[in-house]
């Protein structure tokens, strides 16, 4: 881990050593994300050989699963899919707020950050001077941190690296340093490097010792990260896709190994008696004629027919309907989030079913946004702030959503009992929501209903009146 901006120093490699491995599984897991599977799993098909010997001589090609994306992506859709519903008390900071979410995009930045989270284990949200908000790659993040507490940031430093000549192929270091005791202003840097990528020094410092400074105007520090899981001696987040790495390349490798075998036996091989076959002088092979007819003078002379392979792959049909439970349990995700709905007997389960099928991904949802919620209260009040309107984090109000579709029977039914079976809608709102009318189609509507209550009414004959009684 990084403790001071030593690193910074000319003549120092850049990427720092310290975070070389954490970078490379950066580039993994994005290349994982894009379906560029071929560069990731050259390397993790090789345990596959303790098995099966070289694998490019039993696999024809492999199948992509790429479970890790649709985990990222489910993930995001449950804990993100849904905007939270981000209240305050005063209804002009409440109309800031509304205003802040839509301006700002939130739901979308939120969404990537979410990605984010589940790809890297880390996500970077900035909040900018202009009242903007931006999802930084942890790849770029380099955190400078207390050596007796990994948890208190110094430094929150962005390095990226780009081209300044690409005849002379120069390369150049801009450095952004954000210091969380000094909000109101940030530094930058700029470098020239010597190396080819992958073996960067730091060469020289471009701006001559006098580092630029920006001012922010702001009272709380503009970074925010969020962690998927950390420990109490970890740094960095854990990301998703490591704890079922070995089970999806097994996975696809058993797949392969599948589709190789049936990809063999899919041509039909023939057998027969040496009478059926003809010589063709243009080949100088032996060819069977399928338009020709064999005869067969008694029961016991071989017949023309297929070669039906009997081998059986039900151990392997087993093996990875092993490997794909392992993922559901391992991965936190279930079964159901990805359409296997075999357990319900055919039948479209209620909310409430669903619900119940669905707890361990709603409940690492649930972890994901309650992580999410403190940074995005200060991130409003940062925006906000850049409006001229103070709002402090203990004034908002996040609840967030489950991210699954709601059950209006379920919900009709709940209204009924909590009411005593009395209505809670009336007859124009139903239409107006059910239908999703506008106000004057409900008002005609309502109209030809009422029409058609007359003309079911008209022609019938009246109640008899009952006549007085007079003692």
């Amino acid at each position: 881990m990084l403790t001071d901006l030593s690193w910074l120093d000319i003549g120092k490699p850049f990427p720092p050593p310290c975070a070389l491995h954490r970078l490379e599984r950066y580039k993994e897991n994005k290349e994982i994300f894009e379906d560029n599977y071929e560069s990731v799993y050259r390397e993790q098909w090789k345990r596959i050989e303790r098995v099966i010997g070289n694998i490019n001589d039993v696999v024809g090609y492999a199948v992509i699963a790429n479970y890790q994306k649709l985990m990222s992506i489910k993930t995001a859709d449950l804990a993100i899919g849904e905007m939270p519903n981000i209240t305050v008390s005063d209804d002009a900071k409440q109309k800031v707020i509304d205003d802040l979410i839509i301006d700002t995009d939130l739901q979308n930045y939120l969404y990537m950050s979410a990605l984010d989270l589940s790809r890297y284990g880390d996500s970077i949200l900035m909040a900018t001077a202009d009242g903007k908000v931006d999802v930084v790659s942890p790849a770029l993040w380099f955190p400078v941190v207390d050596q007796f507490n990994v948890r208190r940031f110094l430094y929150h430093v962005f390095a990226f690296i780009y081209l300044i000549d690409a005849n002379k192929k120069t390369y150049g270091l801009k450095v952004q340093i954000h210091k969380p005791s000094e909000p109101s202003e940030c530094e930058e840097r700029l470098y020239e490097l010597q190396g080819l990528p992958g073996s960067f020094k730091i060469k020289k410092d471009l701006t001559k010792h006098k580092a630029m400074k920006i001012q922010t105007n702001l009272d709380t520090c503009p970074v925010f990260r969020v962690s998927n899981m950390l420990t109490s001696d970890r740094l960095f987040g854990i990301d998703d896709y490591r704890s079922v790495d070995s089970l999806v390349s097994e996975l696809m490798v058993r797949i392969s190994q599948v589709s190789k075998v049936l990809d063999k036996f899919s041509h039909p091989a023939l057998t027969g008696p040496s009478t059926a076959l003809t010589w063709n002088e243009v080949t100088q092979q032996y060819e069977l004629k399928f338009s020709s007819y064999f005869t067969r003078d008694t029961t016991d002379s071989p017949e023309v027919k297929a070669v039906v392979w009997d081998a059986s792959l039900d151990a392997n049909f087993k093996q990875i309907e092993l490997i794909i439970n392992q993922l559901y349990a391992i991965s936190e995700m279930g079964s159901v989030l990805f359409g296997d709905i075999s357990n319900t007997a055919g039948q479209v389960a209620s909310g409430t079913a669903l619900r119940r099928l669905m707890m361990s991904p709603l409940a690492k949802a649930k972890r994901l946004v309650n992580r999410y919620t403190n940074p995005l209260k200060h991130i409003l009040c940062v925006l906000a702030k850049s409006r001229d309107v103070e709002i402090i984090p203990s004034d908002i109000t996040i609840t967030w959503n489950d991210g699954l579709p709601d059950d209006p029977t379920e919900e009709a039914e709940i209204a009924n009992l909590r009411t005593g079976g009395k209505a809670t809608l009336s007859q124009y709102t139903a239409i107006q929501r059910l239908d999703k009318m506008s106000s004057g189609d409900v008002d005609a509507e309502l109209s030809m209903i009422r029409a058609d209550e007359l003309d079911n009414t008209a022609g019938s004959v009246p109640p008899l009146e009952q006549e007085d009684v007079y003692e």
